[in-house]
């Protein structure tokens, strides 16, 4: 017997399903969101931009916190050593500093 339904997989049911699941499981999404991201065919840095005038304070949280996890594990990555959005959000840029390379 097959039985088959209809799911509308919502942005908070996808939420809910994300925080329910282990931390490997949360590492490979985040993992396959940035493969799909380098892979698009759109300027996926812009679409950043976008989507980041759209997150709220509970989101900024979770980001940055998990970014500091990573930032301080200091292996490499493969993105490049300076980044413009990453030195724009340090302060960097807003320390009239400019855009330099170290």
């Amino acid at each position: 017997m097959k039985v088959e339904t209809e799911i509308k997989l919502t942005p908070d049911i996808l939420a809910k399903i994300f925080i329910n699941w282990g931390d490997d499981e949360q590492a490979l999404f985040i993992n396959l969101v940035g493969k799909h991201f380098k892979e698009s065919d759109f300027d996926a840095e812009l679409q950043c931009c976008y989507i980041s005038e759209h997150i709220k304070k509970e989101g900024k949280d979770f980001i940055y916190t998990l970014a500091n996890f990573v930032k301080v594990q200091k292996f490499d990555t493969g993105s490049p050593h300076f980044n413009m959005l990453s030195a724009t959000y340090e302060g960097s840029l807003h320390n009239n500093k400019g855009l330099k390379h170290e």
